[in-house]
């Protein structure tokens, strides 16, 4: 069993006992926020709660460590917002007037976190365990190596190709199905509850109790406009059921394909004026578009019922003709071969089978949101993750992973064995500087980084890379692995000198200079003619070479000062001498 005094709170990484992270840059010292619990707290006797990774109104999400497994999860604590508040002894304790909005959403919490536990699916994020204490409930999940939908586009040039999409979207699909056929519905599907994990799999998580993802519920709501169906807006008429999902995966869906948001279902409600690019009605398969127009129909009425129609619709086979979807009249579809196009695609329309005929209708009835300025299609070979982490999830943070190996099989056989990249220079720079790294010009997300070892250094602070095995400016192929070296700092330093410092300063100093916290001891010693409550000694003496690894002892003066009961010395003095 790992010693738990070793891991770092920000990332649950072994890190030594640093005060700040070489790993992620987490710093011991800080702390969560107020109705939070703390870190370092234990859960059953078990798990050992880490930083805040995110919260919502219905919960709080830490990074946690299980004692019992010797892995790092997710702690996911029921708290939902307006109705509950933190005891001082971290027990969780109910508004009075919301009593009932909290034990209603509490055993909804406890239902759907149950089913989950109870029913693994490989592209749903599994619970491990749910237990009640404190006086709400927990759950236990797995801490994946796994980005958000939407990081994985925008490094991906924000967009998909169908076949690069069918081969994700597929298998998560099939799973909700089989969720919804659970009674558990999502509500709140969208990139960023959908994860890219580095198996090359979608993994669905953020399922939460229905006041969250609904306007008229007691906590405060966590709507993803634009993914959001029009029956979570609480407009009279419109309930929720297994289609609520449907438009959110096909929301999902077109943002993947096309590279924008839908509009919101409020304003679609009104003025329904969804449009496609000319480019991507050409290019996509007929029956996607249908699926899309019919998964995206704004009443409930309308749209595809369950999860398991819209995979039918998605599966059936493909035809290279696409269907005739209204455009607007942009630069991308004012050219001759456009309008030739759309000529054509009139003719074959009256032309079509009954079947195609339906479809055709279908897929007409909606309209797409023009979008400006469409982001240039992805080169899907070239995925990539930021550098090892345990997550830092806004929503839950997954924003820091493994490169992915694959997506699928997709394309299996391009390879690309020209395009060359610059090694940066990594001496000098924090790892978690180089592994979190989100500027797209520093090439630092082309390569894999790997800590090789740790080592004092003279020249490096502590915690700097000061080796790395791929030189500066040698040129490479994406995915190297890059190993590094991490300094420790000077092996010998001339110790600062604190006498005269408060003790907290006198800490503080001599943690700047490489000194283990723990191996600062504090003595007390008495000199009424030195200021109270300071440093009046210290061991070793000021100016001493020593390694920065040994016990420093600080020495505190306990005298209190004028206000101090002193004896009177006016008095005569006695011989007591023998005479």
């Amino acid at each position: 069993m790992l010693n738990t005094d070793r891991l770092c709170l920000g990332c649950m990484n072994d890190n030594g006992e640093a005060d700040v992270c070489p790993i992620c840059g987490y710093d011991a010292k800080t702390k969560n926020p107020k109705d939070a619990l703390p870190t370092k707290f234990w859960i059953n006797d078990r798990y050992l709660v880490g930083k805040v990774i995110s919260s919502n109104g219905e919960s709080i999400t830490y990074i946690g460590w299980d004692n019992a497994e010797d892995s790092i999860v997710s702690i996911k604590e029921y708290f939902p917002v307006g109705c509950a508040h933190r005891n001082p002894d971290k027990t969780v304790a109910i508004d009075a007037d919301n009593k009932y909005a909290f034990n209603e959403g509490l055993m909804s919490f406890i239902e759907i976190n149950k089913a989950l536990m109870m029913n693994p699916l490989s592209c749903i994020l599994p619970v491990n365990a749910v237990f009640e204490e404190n006086g709400t409930v927990y759950a236990i999940q797995p801490n994946i190596s796994a980005i958000t939908l939407r990081e994985f586009l925008t490094k991906n040039g924000g967009t998909l190709e169908w076949e690069q999409a069918k081969l994700l979207f597929m298998p998560l699909i099939d799973d909700l199905s089989k969720i919804n056929q659970l009674g558990i519905i999502h509500r709140g599907i969208s990139p960023e509850t959908v994860l890219v994990g580095r198996d090359g799999k979608l993994h669905l998580t953020g399922f939460a109790v229905k006041g969250l993802r609904t306007t008229e519920g007691e906590i405060s709501a966590q709507m993803y406009p634009g993914y959001a169906a029009i029956e979570q807006y609480g407009i009279e008429g419109f309930n929720e059921s297994s289609y609520t999902d449907v438009y959110g995966i096909c929301a999902t869906l077109f943002r993947t394909l096309i590279g924008a948001v839908p509009p919101e279902a409020t304003a679609r409600l009104s003025n329904d004026s969804m449009t496609i690019p000319a480019r991507f009605a050409e290019s996509l398969p007929r029956n996607v578009l249908s699926a899309l127009a019919n998964g995206l129909q704004v009443k409930p009425a309308d749209r595809t019922e369950n999860a398991e129609l819209l995979k039918g619709a998605l599966s059936v086979t493909d035809t290279s003709e696409v269907a005739p979807i209204h455009t607007k009249k942009t630069e991308e579809i004012t050219s001759s071969k456009a309008k030739a196009q759309s000529k054509t695609n009139k003719k074959k329309k009256s032309m079509s089978s009954a079947k195609y005929a339906v479809i055709s209708a279908v897929a007409t009835a909606l309209i797409f949101l023009v979008v400006g300025g469409i982001l240039i299609g992805t080169v899907f070979k070239d995925a990539v993750f930021g550098g090892e982490s345990s997550s830092e999830a806004s929503g839950d943070d997954y924003s820091s992973a493994p490169s992915v190996d694959q997506i699928g099989s997709y394309d299996k056989d391009a390879v690309d064995t020209v395009k060359l990249y610059v090694v940066p220079k990594l001496l000098g720079k924090y790892y978690s500087e180089v592994v979190d790294n989100k500027d797209e010009d520093s090439n630092y997300d082309k390569f894999k980084f790997v800590i090789k070892d740790k080592e004092y250094s003279d020249k490096y602070p502590k915690g700097t890379i000061c080796s790395q095995s791929v030189a500066e400016g040698a040129e490479v192929e994406k995915e190297t692995e890059i190993q590094v070296v991490i300094s420790l700092g000077p092996k010998e330093i001339k110790i600062a000198n604190v006498v005269g410092l408060e003790p907290d300063a006198a800490k503080l100093e001599l943690l700047k200079q490489g000194f283990l916290y723990q191996n600062i001891i504090v003595e007390e010693m008495y000199n009424s003619n030195k200021a109270p409550g300071t440093i009046i000694d210290q061991e070793p003496k000021y100016g001493t070479t020593v390694n920065t690894e040994i016990p420093v002892t600080i020495f505190v003066n306990t005298y209190a000062g004028a206000t101090e009961d002193t004896s009177d010395t006016s008095s005569t003095s006695i011989d007591v001498s023998n005479h």
